[in-house]
């Protein structure tokens, strides 16, 4: 079965449903000569075959006139870790000196390929930051597909929109950031959004109008001081929770004497079991 492709000497390409087991074959007998197998991105395509949204496209596996395998091993292995079957182009007898062009050019990013495919309209990198940070929270970041962003977008972009209209831009550094909408994003559902608001424009510039503000100010410090440091996961969760918890005291009237990172979710959306309430 793995090898009746191959008798045709001539360079073609045909569409077939491509099964776990053909899949396994061929990277068996056939990859012999590749890049270091990546796992993330391998999972990753796995997802959107289990999910059904892995579609035919003019991309997909490719082979040398000797047989081995040029492109389309990650492939391969997402089927056989989706135990799916998935429509896929196979190209046969490609020359191996094509290999240097293949991936030579700048990949699509998510925001590119949800605004030309997912018909939602213009999607932008900043709305997609926000939508990251909402989902992820606290939790160990899991780069998201396209389809899993596009799919997520479309049930949370609402919030989204009001996180980024209620802090647009801020004057200074580490203010209007994604982790700072991303909890405003998550907030929009159980929270006033007019205190939410009032929450964005005392962040915005650092300025207090009233004793209620006090969390809000002392947030407002923390992240000026924390844009001019590292930028790495801990910074993010820490300014995660830290928003969070800085939100969570001046919603609920309570004055801070020190600001401490919230160590679990204070905002979990509709569907993580709070109970969603009217702006």
């Amino acid at each position: 079965m793995s090898y009746r492709f191959f008798d045709r000497r001539d360079r073609y390409n045909l569409a077939l449903d491509l099964t776990p087991p053909l899949a396994a074959a061929w990277l068996s007998e056939f990859n012999t000569h590749n890049r270091k197998l990546v796992d993330a991105h391998v999972e990753r395509l796995a997802r959107e075959m289990k999910a059904d949204r892995w579609r035919l496209t003019h991309q997909g596996i490719a082979f040398s006139t000797n047989r081995v395998l040029l492109d389309g091993q990650h492939r391969l292995w997402a089927v056989v870790l989706s135990e799916a079957t998935v429509p896929m182009r196979v190209f046969f007898n490609e020359p191996a000196e094509a290999l240097g062009c293949v991936d030579a050019i700048r990949a699509r990013t998510n925001d590119e390929l949800i605004s030309l495919a997912a018909g939602m309209g213009p999607v932008t990198k900043g709305e997609l930051a926000t939508l990251r940070a909402m989902i992820i929270g606290l939790n160990a970041y899991d780069r998201m597909t396209a389809g899993e962003e596009a799919q997520l977008l479309a049930k949370y972009r609402p919030a989204v929109d009001f996180a980024h209209e209620i802090l647009p831009t801020a004057r200074y550094r580490g203010i209007a950031t994604a982790v700072t909408r991303g909890v405003l994003a998550r907030a929009s559902y159980s929270a006033s959004r007019e205190r939410l608001r009032h929450f964005g424009d005392v962040l915005q510039t650092g300025i207090a109008s009233s004793e209620q503000d006090q969390p809000v100010t002392l947030l407002f410090r923390f992240l000026i001081d924390a844009a001019q440091g590292r930028r790495g996961r801990p910074e993010v969760r820490e300014r995660y929770g830290k928003t969070q918890r800085a939100l969570a005291a001046y919603l609920a009237g309570e004055s801070l004497g020190r600001l401490f990172a919230a160590t679990s979710e204070l905002f979990p959306l509709p569907n993580e079991g709070a109970n969603q309430v009217a702006a």
